[in-house]
């Protein structure tokens, strides 16, 4: 992103995202990146990658806060967990989406289209499956003039809870030398968290995300703060979106989940 782009960026989001109530944030981040993807760069850093943790719940690490609820709009509840000694928070957001556990799942499944919803990726592919519910994924997001953009490796895991009322997804970074670092990037160590999608009813689930991230590097503290509140809003926000984007694009996929019977 260009420096003058940057500051009008820096200028709106901030804003966006730090005033009382809270407007939508969906259509705040200006238009062009500079990957010259002509799309919305809503800019943040690395927090859209989640990690290995089968109940969806994050442990608390020693001196850690309590949660404290930063957004609550559009029936999203996003919070943050200070930790002592860290600057990036762990991340969390709940809400409803209407879906089934398994339509919500085959959206996940879909790495490649990462790129259209969640916040800022710009990046992200299939590096080799492990087995049938366990893969290796790359994944890269944008990040704002002069901030270098965060890319991780993670392995991501699907486990069925309860099929087919239960699900959780998790990704944890792995070390993965074959995978060569892209220039211009600052590869993400620390990116743990999850999925936790559980039926509501017929047409409805509660999808509950979690992120433990060190995004590595000196990063200011107004970019933190934002990003604290927008990255987890915006993961289930994005979520929503493509989910009535693709209803009906995966019956394959689904077919071939376990029926629980």
């Amino acid at each position: 992103m260009k420096e003058q782009d940057q500051l009008l960026w820096h200028g709106a989001n901030v804003a966006e995202y730090t005033r009382a109530p809270l407007a939508d944030a969906t259509d705040s981040a200006l238009s062009g990146s500079k990957h010259g993807r002509g799309r919305r760069n809503q800019a943040a850093v690395a927090a859209l990658l989640l990690g290995l943790l089968l109940q969806g719940v994050l442990p608390a690490p020693a001196h850690a806060s309590e949660w404290e609820v930063l957004v609550e709009r559009d029936g999203i509840v996003a919070s943050r967990r200070l930790i002592k000694g860290r600057d990036f928070p762990q991340l969390r957001s709940v809400g409803v989406v209407r879906g089934t556990p398994y339509e919500i799942l085959a959206v996940l499944q879909d790495v490649p289209a990462y790129v259209e919803w969640l916040p800022d990726c710009v990046d992200s592919r299939v590096v080799r499956a492990i087995d049938q519910w366990r893969s290796v994924i790359y994944m890269r997001t944008d990040a704002p003039w002069p901030v270098s953009d965060r890319e991780a490796v993670v392995e991501n895991r699907v486990d069925f809870t309860d099929p087919p009322v239960k699900v959780t997804v998790s990704f944890a970074t792995i070390t993965a030398s074959d995978v060569r670092r892209k220039p211009g990037t600052v590869r993400m160590k620390l990116a743990t968290g999850s999925y936790t999608i559980e039926a509501i009813d017929d047409t409805r689930s509660r999808v509950l995300y979690q992120i433990d991230a060190d995004p590595g590097g000196d990063l200011p503290g107004w970019l933190i703060t934002l990003q604290s509140r927008r990255n987890p809003f915006e993961t289930i926000a994005g979520l929503r979106r493509q989910i009535e984007k693709t209803r009906g694009r995966y019956p394959a996929e689904i077919a071939r989940f376990p029926s629980g019977t």
